[in-house]
């Protein structure tokens, strides 16, 4: 939990195992290396613990198998965002797990990006073949490139929503939960469907 709170604020570089460890209040500097071996070893440990939680959610509300039954695009998307959502505001190292996802996912490093495709491959996979079944007049490069962005637009929007208190529009956080998701299923929609221009 330190560490995911440390690289929810300061990022994936930004910390140091020995900071970690010293925050978590170990006084044994080595502690992080014993338990994660490296950082590719605890950036896993929080990857099994996220994807745990999500996948405990997920079965909870049924998301998949709903998701499979669904013929309405909105309605699966909505569904798919229910695990992130519950996450988000009934744990309480929810918001910061979903920071970090979204800092892991803006990461050009390609062993962090492999790291983070070990446990969302499955998902990624998943949530194709029911984009393919939901929107069969795409072709899948185009289905496939609109469901990486969207998927960056998800985490980093509930990453980012307490910004919504500081927009060039003012303070726009006093929006309703319900309506906030209502939003941005609208909005995936809409990006998912929309023509595409590309050659």
């Amino acid at each position: 939990m330190a560490a995911l709170s440390l690289y929810a604020r300061e990022g994936l570089h930004g910390v140091s195992l020995r900071t970690i460890s010293a925050a978590s209040g170990s006084r044994n500097s080595a502690a992080m290396h014993y338990h994660f071996d490296n950082k590719a070893g605890l950036i896993r440990a929080l990857l099994k613990t996220i994807y745990a939680q999500l996948g405990e959610l997920a079965t909870q509300q049924q998301t998949v198998r709903k998701v499979r039954e669904s013929g309405d695009l909105r309605e699966a998307l909505r569904l798919t965002l229910m695990p992130l959502a519950s996450l988000s505001r009934d744990m309480e190292w929810g918001p910061d797990a979903l920071v970090f996802l979204a800092r892991l996912l803006a990461e050009a490093d390609e062993e962090m990006a492999a790291i983070n495709n070990e446990f969302s491959g499955g998902f990624y996979l998943e949530a194709d073949t029911q984009l393919a079944r939901l929107l069969p007049e795409l072709n899948p490069q185009t289905r496939q490139l609109r469901l990486i962005f969207m998927t960056v637009n998800v985490f980093h929007g509930f990453a980012d929503v307490g910004a919504l208190a500081h927009t060039p529009f003012g303070d726009l956080s006093t929006i309703d939960d319900e309506v906030l998701i209502n939003l941005l299923v609208d909005y995936l929609y809409n990006g998912l469907t929309g023509p595409s221009h590309s050659a």
